[in-house]
């Protein structure tokens, strides 16, 4: 849900589960799928980390629609961000430190717990995908603000944001030939992914019907499937520091298009006026609701899914995704949702406080 006060748009929880599911069938599946095919599903699993780019674009909707234009105490704010996803985070980080010789020093540690082991230097041997959620910690930090300044200023301000964002891409590849590392592991390529997001809020509060045509949802997904093969073919997708495709200049513009997409994609299935079976959008919606959960869980599983991929049942990718991985994902996640992170939602505070005078 999003607010007690805010209309509760299930949707958003269906694209939340997606982005989960994306990123989980990525690490489970991407060295099984041969590069320089033409299956747009396969396509969409081998560039499946774009699924954390989706998120970062709903982080920015989710939270524009709940302050935009409102007061916001910036305590409880943060207060309610640490309680939502710091029990979950910190014991993943102590478990990847306990499980990995213990090789990680104080200072280190210091560095994880505060959300800022992704600025370098911190190596953890399990575990690496939590620095999805130290990007989002930041964002949240400076959230408040910059909502406040677009509630002033309007679309121009998100856009000069995207902006700033692209231009210090380009000024960090001028000087080092490549941008490919702060764009995909930091805020300085994920900042105009949330800005979108918030672009996109906006755009919905005043046009509940824009993308009301299935024809746009049709047309927003081939559009998302032609960046990625667009994307692939541009730099090779992400293959780590070092590698051909780190130099790519696709690393300046890509994440802009890549939320400027999703931002669509987004847009188009919540204005759709079709609707799923009781049954199946209540499901996709709890699923939605887990997701966190599901993002955290998803590694180690996969991990240990791959190391035995030998013992499973099938010969199949796709059935022994479907049918045995990540069932067992949803199986743990909704253990861990219900044991670690929901009891410490009883202790959130109300961190809106009212309409700003006029």
């Amino acid at each position: 849900m999003i607010s007690k006060n805010t209309e509760y748009l299930p949707r958003l929880d269906h694209l939340r589960f997606l982005a989960a599911a994306l990123v989980a069938a990525y690490h489970f599946g991407y060295h099984a799928i041969q590069p320089g095919g033409h299956n747009p599903l396969l396509m969409m699993i081998k560039e499946g980390y774009g699924g954390v780019s989706l998120f970062m674009v709903l982080s920015g909707f989710i939270f524009t629609i709940i302050c935009l234009g409102k007061e916001i105490d910036y305590k409880s704010f943060v207060f309610n961000r640490l309680l939502r996803i710091y029990p979950l985070y910190i014991f993943f980080v102590f478990v990847a430190i306990f499980s990995g010789g213990r090789r990680v020093d104080f200072t280190s540690f210091l560095a994880l717990a505060t959300f800022m082991g992704n600025l370098g230097g911190v190596k953890l041997t399990k575990f690496q995908h939590i620095w999805t959620i130290m990007v989002e910690f930041q964002f949240y930090l400076i959230f408040p603000f910059i909502v406040g300044f677009f509630g002033k200023k309007g679309f121009f301000y998100a856009l000069g944001i995207i902006g700033i964002a692209v231009l210090m891409r380009l000024f960090v590849f001028l000087m080092d030939g490549t941008v490919q590392d702060a764009a995909y592991w930091t805020i300085l390529g994920r900042f105009d992914q949330f800005s979108m997001g918030m672009i996109i809020a906006a755009i919905y509060k005043k046009h509940k019907s824009l993308f009301s045509q299935p024809i746009w949802l049709l047309l927003s997904c081939v559009a998302l499937v032609g960046w990625v093969f667009t994307f692939r073919k541009w730099c090779g997708g992400y293959f780590g520091e070092g590698s051909p495709n780190s130099t790519s200049t696709a690393w300046i513009i890509g994440p802009t298009v890549e939320a400027m997409v999703y931002g669509v994609v987004v847009l188009a299935y919540l204005h759709q006026k079709w609707s799923f079976p009781a049954l199946v959008d209540k499901s996709m919606s709890y699923l939605g609701t887990i997701s966190y959960s599901i993002y955290m869980w998803h590694f180690p599983i996969v991990g240990i899914a791959r190391k035995f991929y030998h013992i499973l049942p099938f010969n199949s990718f796709w059935l022994n995704f479907c049918l045995v991985v990540f069932p067992g994902i949803i199986l743990i996640s909704s253990l861990s949702y219900h044991i670690i992170e929901k009891p410490f939602f009883s202790l959130r505070t109300v961190y809106i406080r009212k309409q700003p005078s006029q």
